[in-house]
């Protein structure tokens, strides 16, 4: 496919998606699904994340990412170059950084029946892999993260089951992205593991300082 026609679909299906966070869950999912697959048919391994806009007032943005992989960048910038002028719309190639040690860390991020605070988060780094300038790092949070399932007859919260860890990956990645943007993210940070907030962990650093810890060991 080339970037005219996925284009050409997005412009016939773009007030739907502007509003997708309000749509019913069959037709959201269904609009989440063909933009996903109409993204494939361009390339695929690329991914999107979509910003809305507060109160549906002004533009949302379309961010196209390439999760890190260099070789795919090329495409991303290619699509992005072809995007039309679309009113209530911005188009973004790879996330960028959008948190900073500055930014209001209390507001949680909402991960379905979870949250997560960025001032909660807290990194150490476990090892320096010299030939490839990538770290691999522990993180963990600060307030115990469980997910709410209330039972027949319980008392409101008085059962909670452990989040599936594939989840709490998705969503920290989420953060690491918005702390540090995807390109410096996957050239810099190996991997991370995530640990229960009662384990001995010695010294972490608040995970805001991640982004200077990463640039402070490249100079060095």
């Amino acid at each position: 496919m080339k970037p005219q026609q996925f284009w050409t679909w997005f412009q016939d299906n773009q007030q739907k998606l502007y509003i997708l966070p309000l749509l019913d869950r069959e037709e959201r999912d269904s609009h989440f699904y063909w933009l996903s697959k109409h993204l494939s048919y361009y390339c695929k391994g690329l991914g999107f994340e979509i910003k809305f806009a507060s109160d549906y007032i002004g533009p949302a943005t379309l961010i196209i990412t390439a999760y890190g992989v260099k070789d795919l960048y090329p495409k991303v910038f290619e699509l992005i170059d072809h995007a039309p002028r679309i009113d209530n719309w911005k188009f973004e190639a790879l996330k960028k950084p959008s948190k900073d040690e500055n930014s209001n860390l209390d507001t949680p991020y909402k991960f379905g029946a979870f949250n997560l605070k960025i001032a909660d988060l807290y990194f150490q780094p476990v090892k320096y892999i010299k030939s490839t300038g990538k770290i691999i790092i522990h993180i963990y949070s600060n307030t115990s993260l469980r997910r709410d399932r209330q039972r027949p007859g319980s008392a409101k919260g008085g059962v909670s089951n452990p989040i599936n860890p594939k989840d709490i990956h998705t969503a920290i990645t989420f953060i690491l992205e918005d702390l540090m943007g995807e390109e410096l993210l996957y050239a810099k940070i190996k991997k991370f593991k995530f640990y229960k907030i009662n384990r001995n962990r010695g010294i972490t650093y608040k995970l805001t300082h991640l982004k200077s810890y990463l640039e402070m060991i490249n100079q060095n």
